[in-house]
């Protein structure tokens, strides 16, 4: 409502009937225009008082959740209006929040034959209150947007990448197992030769040559593991978790051998809102860049891990003052089978980046040689958590020992 149709209201006793009815008219040309405005929009918009009941809702919202009439009434408790059971659960576990919340989730509704996503956030606020003794009435608002055609395009161009990345790993395992196998069919056949030179070979003269062929054998077997375990879709269970705590954790499990080493781990921990995590999977990955960093300095060194908010982002920072990484290779680490080392696969910094990615997070990284390393994990909050900066570190229950983690550095990559 305009200020001056409050200022109309407070002295409508002393105006001319024919000027309250112009106001009127222009009050519901204004508000028709309104309806219209927010018809015409792509998102659902409904709006719910402090009794869950219906205010308001728009055309497009109608189409995109399931409600009992396609007019509703806007005196129904929403709760009741909604047919579909899992929406109905996360509105009354929403309302459980208190007065002021924030909270998303998708949901995903059968439409004939198709399968239509959309994001439900809702969001409670309180009006201004202007003119009422108790201040503003508190009011929560539904926002329904339809993301199925996104959620395909991700659909297709992690296929696409996916389809990249396999192609690359497809010529890489092709390039490992060309040596080996060369190995093997030159020891056969040095083998062949002994036999045809001597008649027979005692086990002691055949074995060098059947000791050769067997650890080839072996690697290969080395090479095919590895190349499953990377392309292999993840089994991923996200949940939210506090991810300064699972960092805390690690720094504690690999300090004794950093400073076995004449190295020291600094921590620059921020307070941080709860991020969705694969425990398993995120301590894999993060092992990986820490073993890197162990690697890599040799002489000793510090490592830094330190996480900020960033935005809807948490940042996690790995550093170290190691001897750095060459500009002509800082873009191919994250690539399959790449390794400037004498021995490993070089597919753990791909594992790296393919776990970040489950994650809907990015990693980089940037170096300088003989100063030092530094990854940057960025990941998503959720919508509902990112304003629930917590106060407090949580308790500690994650469990690591040496039989679960191979700590070393074998797979992973410079």
């Amino acid at each position: 409502m305009s200020k001056l149709m409050k200022r109309a209201l407070e002295k409508i006793d002393q105006l001319d009937p024919r000027l309250v009815a112009g106001m009127i008219r222009k009050q519901l040309a204004e508000t028709e225009l309104y309806e219209t405005v927010l018809d015409s929009l792509r998102d659902g918009i409904i709006l719910i008082d402090a009794s869950h009941r219906l205010v308001y809702a728009n055309s497009v919202s109608r189409m995109l959740i399931p409600l009992r009439r396609a007019r509703a009434r806007e005196d129904e408790r929403i709760d009741d209006l909604i047919t579909d059971p899992d929406v109905v659960n996360y509105l009354r576990e929403c309302w459980t929040l208190g007065e002021e919340h924030t909270a998303s989730n998708e949901f995903h509704f059968q439409r004939g034959d198709t399968t239509r996503t959309v994001t439900i956030t809702l969001s409670s606020f309180k009006s201004s209150g202007e003119g009422t003794k108790n201040g503003g009435e508190v009011y929560e608002l539904m926002l329904i947007s339809d993301i199925t055609e996104r959620k395909r395009a991700e659909s297709r161009l992690r296929r696409s990448e996916s389809l990249a990345s396999m192609t690359t790993m497809a010529a890489g395992v092709a390039h490992e197992i060309k040596n080996p196998l060369a190995s093997i069919g030159i020891h056969l056949q040095l083998l062949r030769k002994a036999f045809e030179r001597k008649g027979q070979l005692s086990l002691d003269d055949a074995s060098r040559y059947i000791d050769v062929i067997d650890e080839e054998i072996n690697r290969l077997n080395g090479i095919v593991v590895d190349f499953l375990f990377a392309v292999r879709p993840m089994d991923v269970h996200l949940r939210l978790q506090n991810i300064n705590r699972l960092l805390e954790e690690l720094c504690d499990f690999v300090s004794p051998e950093y400073e076995s080493h004449g190295m020291s781990v600094v921590r620059d921990l921020g307070s941080l809102p709860k991020v969705q995590l694969d425990e398993n999977l995120m301590k894999q990955a993060l092992l990986n860049i820490l073993n890197n960093a162990l690697a890599a300095m040799k002489s000793g060194g510090i490592l830094t891990v330190s996480t900020r908010l960033d935005g809807n982002h948490v940042l996690i920072k790995i550093s170290d003052t190691g001897h750095g990484i060459p500009e002509d290779t800082l873009s191919k680490i994250f690539e399959p089978y790449f390794t400037t080392k004498a021995t490993g696969t070089g597919l753990g910094l791909t594992v790296v980046y393919k776990v970040i990615k489950e994650h809907g997070g990015d990693i980089s990284v940037s170096s300088q040689v003989d100063v030092g390393t530094c990854f940057t994990i960025s990941l998503p909050v959720p919508k509902g958590e990112w304003l629930a900066l917590e106060n407090k570190e949580g308790s500690k229950d994650i469990t690591l020992n040496a039989e679960e983690i191979d700590h070393e550095a074998d797979d992973t990559d410079r």
